[in-house]
């Protein structure tokens, strides 16, 4: 009796994600499900606050079998308590860009299970006949939205992952040559503008993720700026109404949005059961097979990592599906490693204290001098 229960109990593992379109994460758990007698229990995190939990609870205690999250996280593997993925649990098709993304200190922490995670501009056909291919043109038209009491264009403002591509639009990125680069005239310049933006009222600076989102399907916003995670959301509210374009330029400068992968990585690994191992093993290979890769995408046009795979998608790919796979090449890799997790939390910092009044030369000179001191303290542990 005493083997029959602690055998049923096996077969549960618990995971944690915080990607924001359920069918995908569902669609995994519910295919797996069907050649494993198994339960996998589910549990949804903001995207603003997962990071926060496994760090929580690599400290305290209660850390789950399995996490899907973006892969710059894997920077942070030492403090959340990340298992080194073994070389023969990837499959041999895996994109090797999307395969580097897992990578840090030398070791992979994760698999790549989608990847993408990068920016678009969403404009509602109702409201626009046309989409802005420039801020220049984008901003001339702003006062017809206004009148008629719409936002011109709307996105979780205080969110540095979008802030990003308008550094990248006056040719600044946050690590140059594998060093935390902030206190730069590009910085400054970007800045500026996107405080600017605020102070025209383009765009709601207390508007947040949910609220951005909710406003722009009620017709509140000709525009959003919204991630691909959103595309299928978006799209089974607005139906033909949803419209996709590359994000605008900025005096002819392309806007470039971070891209990454969505990995499972698997915490404390090492002190799970030998039964439990084998079923972790099992999912992680199982998430990668061409035939799951192929009904994710086709169920929720999040891209494959499947080196031919994506090859294949790409040349079949018109109407807004031609603008994801677009926007995907223009947009920039985020690093992995843990100096992009210093650099977030300085720029946060930072832009804090630019609303709060500093300058913005002043405001890019703290932003470097938190970075610098926390590297100094990584060094010291």
């Amino acid at each position: 009796m005493f083997f029959s229960v602690a055998s049923k109990a096996e077969q549960n593992l618990t995971l944690w994600y915080s990607h924001q379109d359920n069918s995908f994460i569902n669609l995994l758990v519910d295919e797996f499900k069907k050649e494993n007698n198994i339960n996998i229990s589910l549990v949804q995190f903001d995207p603003e606050k997962i990071k926060a939990e496994i760090l929580l609870g690599a400290q305290y205690g209660g850390l789950p079998d399995l996490v899907i999250f973006p892969s710059d996280f894997v920077g942070l593997h030492r403090l959340m308590k990340l298992s080194r993925i073994p070389e023969d649990w990837f499959l041999s098709d895996i994109s090797p860009s999307a395969k580097s993304t897992a990578f840090a200190d030398r070791k992979y922490w994760g698999i790549p299970v989608i990847q993408g995670n990068n920016l678009l501009l969403y404009y509602n056909k109702k409201l626009v006949s046309k989409p802005a291919r420039s801020w220049e043109s984008l901003l001339a038209n702003k006062q017809q939205y206004i009148d008629k009491n719409i936002l011109p264009i709307g996105w979780n403002y205080q969110d540095m992952y979008y802030f990003i591509p308008f550094l990248s639009a006056f040719n600044g990125w946050p690590i140059t040559d594998n060093q935390v680069s902030l206190n730069t005239p590009e910085m400054v310049a970007a800045l500026k503008y996107y405080r600017d933006l605020a102070k025209q009222k383009v765009v709601d600076e207390q508007c947040h993720y949910t609220c951005s989102q909710a406003d722009f399907v009620q017709g509140k916003e000709a525009y959003a700026i919204n991630g691909d995670w959103a595309y299928q959301d978006l799209k089974n509210t607005m139906g033909e109404n949803l419209g996709v374009a590359l994000l605008p330029t900025i005096n002819g400068n392309q806007m470039r949005s971070m891209k990454s992968t969505f990995v499972l990585s698997l915490p404390n690994y090492s002190s799970r059961s030998e039964q439990k191992k084998k079923l972790i093993e099992k999912f992680a290979k199982f998430v990668q097979r061409p035939s799951i890769q192929t009904l994710v995408y086709e169920k929720t046009r999040l891209l494959p990592v499947s080196e031919h795979l994506l090859g294949e998608y790409k040349k079949q790919a018109k109407g807004n599906d031609k603008v994801l796979f677009e926007q995907f090449e223009l947009s920039k890799p985020m690093p992995s490693s843990i100096k992009m997790a210093i650099a977030w939390q300085a720029i946060a910092i930072g832009f804090k204290r630019y609303e709060d009044g500093l300058s913005a030369e002043e405001s890019a000179e703290y932003m470097q001098h938190i970075a610098t001191q926390q590297m100094r303290r990584l060094k010291n542990e």
